[in-house]
């Protein structure tokens, strides 16, 4: 009766995890799960299926072993996409221009913002001395609704206060910067390596902890050589390609 009324209501009789998978695998190669989307709960999926939870997982970790899907901590599995997302890395940077993809609408947004002593790092970079006060601001991209990069961007709490705001309001970091006389900057210079990603660039970008990010970190300075700001962060390997 219990069989009789899952088919009824067409969902899938149960199976081992290979047959879960097949008609998972299916259904994606079929557009019922769109590229970059959030499958159901495994919850969802396993009455779904009519299969144990076990079961479920198991299938789910062969796709994602066929690369058909993708696993954020925290966030539940997600169908890959071959993002068509290019950044053009040259002496100007900027992610208007910079940063393009078809079909998919690029935005913004800045995650967390603080002033914070500068590290000797952040201060090296930025020229400052060690423990003066730095804007840090944690901005994420995205490529639709699926993130392609996080960056940490830090510049002198002194010189621009209140950067986040005129961020927000303008979503351009030109515009914004042009409010604090710097009518144009330049990538003085940018280090990219492939790296595994932490914890937390993991869960911000979406993605397992056992996919390698592209991290990178520059300096930007304006028409008097000063640096202007530095910038720490990572793009998503398998969504962004990188062109010098």
């Amino acid at each position: 009766m219990e069989e009789k009324n899952r088919k009824a209501e067409g969902v899938k009789t149960a199976g081992g995890w290979a047959t879960v998978a097949a008609e998972l695998r299916n259904a994606i190669d079929a557009g019922r799960h769109a590229p970059g989307s959030r499958l159901p709960s495994e919850r969802a999926l396993s009455e779904q299926f009519g299969v144990s939870r076990v079961t479920m997982r198991r299938a789910i970790a062969q796709l994602e072993g066929e690369g058909l899907l993708r696993i954020a901590r925290g966030s539940g599995a997600y169908v890959r996409a071959d993002m068509p997302v290019r950044f053009q890395l040259g002496d100007k940077v900027r992610f208007s221009k910079d940063l393009t993809a078809t079909d998919a609408n690029l935005t913004r947004k800045v995650f967390s913002a603080r002033e914070v002593p500068a590290s000797v790092d952040i201060a090296a970079r930025l020229n400052l001395e060690p423990g003066v006060a730095v804007l840090d601001m944690c901005v994420i991209a995205y490529a639709d609704a699926l993130p392609v990069s996080v960056v940490m961007r830090s510049c002198s709490a002194e010189r621009f206060p209140g950067l986040t705001e005129k961020f927000a309001a303008t979503s351009s970091f030109t515009a914004a910067l042009k409010e604090y006389g710097v009518a144009d900057y330049w990538r003085r210079s940018t280090d990219i390596t492939a790296r595994m990603p932490t914890e937390t660039e993991a869960r911000l970008l979406q993605q397992s902890r056992l996919t390698p990010v592209l991290a990178y970190a520059g300096e930007d300075i304006d028409a008097d050589g000063t640096v202007i700001s530095c910038q720490i962060g990572c793009f998503a390997s398998e969504r962004v390609v990188v062109t010098v």
